[in-house]
């Protein structure tokens, strides 16, 4: 296995693990759903964002291709606040087959090293409420509840069929 920063070739297999990502935490709740037609949208916001200079997408590499993802981000934020450098990780995900076998702790490292390089002071994420796994498995990695994030749709989300051709 191999860990490494995704490139621009490496597009439609993280589009790919990124839809079934989204696909898995659906059940979660409506707002990670998205537009199943939408594919060449999709793939152009996830390049747009490949290519953001303090964003960088760690990819683990096997025999049968991308078997998990994790994008990273750095950000400075208010220079009044204790913490001001924030490292986020964003989207994280490891194939089924492959889970257990220490690939997302080398893509949590990978990132987690990068972010340091950048000059972070802490780390942050998101979980979503209901993934019990993912609570554990961050919560291994050192990480502790600090805030609830809180969502409230104004409209039910779209249908299938909702979304413009």
């Amino acid at each position: 296995m191999l860990i490494r920063p995704a490139t621009r070739s490496d597009l439609h297999a993280v589009y790919r693990l990124w839809c079934e990502l989204m696909a898995t935490h659906e059940q979660y709740h409506p707002v990670f759903g998205y537009h199943r037609m939408a594919e060449v949208e999709l793939k152009q916001a996830l390049l747009n964002r490949l290519r953001e200079p303090y964003t960088r997408f760690f990819v683990a590499e096997v025999p049968e291709g991308l078997a998990g993802l994790l994008i990273a981000i750095y950000q400075v934020g208010n220079g009044g606040m204790h913490y001001k450098r924030r490292g986020y990780i964003a989207e994280t995900m490891v194939r089924p087959p492959f889970r257990r076998l220490g690939i997302g702790r080398e893509l949590f490292g990978a990132a987690r090293e990068w972010l340091l390089r950048e000059g972070a002071d802490h780390l942050e994420l998101q979980v979503a409420v209901q993934n019990e796994v993912g609570h554990r498995f961050w919560a291994a990695m050192g990480f502790a509840p600090t805030t609830h994030h809180l969502m409230l749709p104004l409209q039910p989300p779209p249908g299938p069929h909702d979304w413009p051709e």
